[in-house]
This record gives C-alpha cells, structure tokens and sequence, in this order.
C-alpha cells in the first residue's frame, strides 16, 4: 500500500522547500511547475484522467492529518507529496480521490489535483527507506481533506461504482471516466453543504453576531477553477490590493478566498464556470464585506467602499 510522504521526504532532502502554512511537513512544488500546471488548467476542452491514492492506517500513521484538515479550511487547499505506486504516467493536474483502506470506517476521505508527474524519492517505509529503496511520489493538492468518510465503502459496492475494485493494493490506479464521473458528481453534492472550517470550531460559543460567515460555493470549490483564476490574477486581493504573504510571511503565503462574481440566483447546474471572468481572488476581510449586502457588492462598489474610507 503506498503511502503519504509528507514528512519523510521533506526531512530527507536537504534544501528542499517546505511550506510555512497549516503543516511544516508539506513539501512545496516548484514554482516553475505549478506555473505549468496552472496554465494547462485553462486550456479549452483539456480533459484530466481521475486517480485512486490509498491511505492504510495500519501501514503509515498519519500524524498530521488534523493539521492538513485545518489548513484546508483556512486556505481551501493543502499541498504534499504522495506515492502513486508504480505508475510513472500521471499527467500534472490530474483528478485524484484519497481512499481509507485497512480500518473501518473505510471510503473516501480527500480529493485534490496533481501538481507533477510522478518522480522517485525514499521510500515511505523508513525500513525499506534505510536500506536504500525508492518509490515514486507526485505532488498533490488536497481541495478537501476530512476524519470521516463521505463516500462509504458500502455505496462503492454499488452502481455504477461497483465496476471498478476500490480494494486497490497501492496509490495511482486510473479511474475509468464513467466511474470517476459519476464519483465526482456524488462528492461534489456531498462537499458542496460543508462548512469550510474543521469540525472542531468553537463558533458554537460565539455570540450570535460572530457567526456571520462567508459560504463558499461549489463553483468557488472547484479546484480547478479556483486554481486558473488564482493563476491569472495572482494571490493579490483586488480589493484593497494586500497580498497576505507580503504582510505576514510564509505562514501566508498563497493564502487568499476567490469570490464568484456572477450572482448564484442566476445559474444553474450545467453552468460552466469561466475561472477569469467569474472568479476573482479577494482577502478574508475584502471578502467578507461582499457578502455583507444581498446581493454582495461587486469588486468596483467594495474598492470604491474602501477608497472613501481611508
């Protein structure tokens, strides 16, 4: 069962970068790469393959896994390194779906999109590791990580789940198209009611005006979309033009909210999502003033706001 490498690596290979956001230990894609991938995402029509990533509990303990969860309800994304088995072809920005396997309750748990192809590094063992054995790793981006199953080992047992063996012995088996699709759509309706911060927030001790929050949408969940517009625009709110990693270091770097610009009353289902013209990047503040009016302010009403108040 091929496992995460979060850690491993990242203490295993000296001057490699570590990302300073949620978890010490997720080791961070070069810049140059994730400009590519970022780019390939607005290719018109480009379809992604999906793939199966394994996580045995009885195998690799997770040790940061709560860690990983809360930065991505801080930030809607935490980035690692995964092994993908023996597959050598996984094309950067790929689909990928994380399956709990070994202990029960076993499904689907994380989904996220490559950031590279795959590439050999120490094995995940640290016996096989010490010994000199490689295995291939990607790197990834979780768009959502949960403690609980979503998808159900039972409901995969189903149709049309059923023609594929999620019993997979290692990570980086491709999921045929109908399969992934249908998976997709399922997680989709299941991930799209969720809060966006960890189970464990206190807001239930807060007083009734501090519960205000932001709901994210599913278009603004979507990682591929919120990936090409953060590509376009960068991690600069055009709002009040702050880039939080500028103010407060790497503990912020990338860290920024997209904002759907087109009002959900007016779409539907089948609306396909432009990620330059329907997302914008704006700060946690920025964003929350939006959304402050029904319907929110537009970005030019929010600058203008702003502007006068200075």
């Amino acid at each position: 069962m091929a496992q995460c490498f979060f850690a491993v690596f990242a203490r295993r290979q000296a001057g490699v970068p570590v990302l300073a956001s949620g978890s010490n230990c997720a080791v961070k894609p070069t810049r140059l790469r994730r400009a590519a991938y970022f780019r390939s995402l607005v290719v018109p029509g480009a379809t992604l393959s999906t793939y199966l990533f394994a996580w045995n509990p009885k195998r690799w303990t997770w040790n940061d896994l709560d860690a990983q969860i809360e930065q991505v309800g801080l930030s809607g994304h935490t980035d690692g390194r995964w092994s993908s088995g023996n597959t050598k072809q996984i094309p950067a920005g790929s689909r990928f779906f994380l399956i709990r396997l070994g202990v029960e309750p076993k499904g689907i748990v994380g989904s996220g999109v490559t950031l590279s192809l795959p590439d050999y590094g120490p094995h995940w063992d640290e016996e096989k590791a010490a010994s000199g054995g490689e295995t291939l790793y990607c790197d990834i981006r979780f768009d959502h990580l949960s403690n609980d199953v979503l998808v159900t080992w039972s409901e995969l047992q189903q149709s049309p789940f059923s023609s594929f063996r999620w019993g997979v012995q290692a990570s980086g088996i491709s999921i045929p198209m109908p399969v992934a699709e249908a998976l997709e759509e399922l997680w989709q309706s299941r991930t799209a009611g969720m809060p966006s911060t960890p189970s464990s927030s206190t807001s239930a001790t807060l007083p009734e005006g501090a519960k205000r929050k932001v709901v994210v949408n599913a278009y603004e969940r979507n990682p591929l979309a919120r990936a090409a517009c953060i590509a376009h625009y960068g991690h600069q709110c055009q709002v009040c033009r702050v880039d939080l990693g500028e103010k407060f270091g790497g503990i912020a770097e990338g860290f920024i909210h997209v904002h759907h610009i087109v009002p959900l009353a007016s779409v539907g289902r089948s609306y396909a999502v432009d990620p330059i013209h329907d997302l914008v990047p704006v700060c946690p503040t920025c964003h929350a003033v939006i959304h402050l009016r029904i319907p929110p302010l537009s970005v030019a009403e929010a600058r203008t706001l702003l502007a006068t108040h200075l």
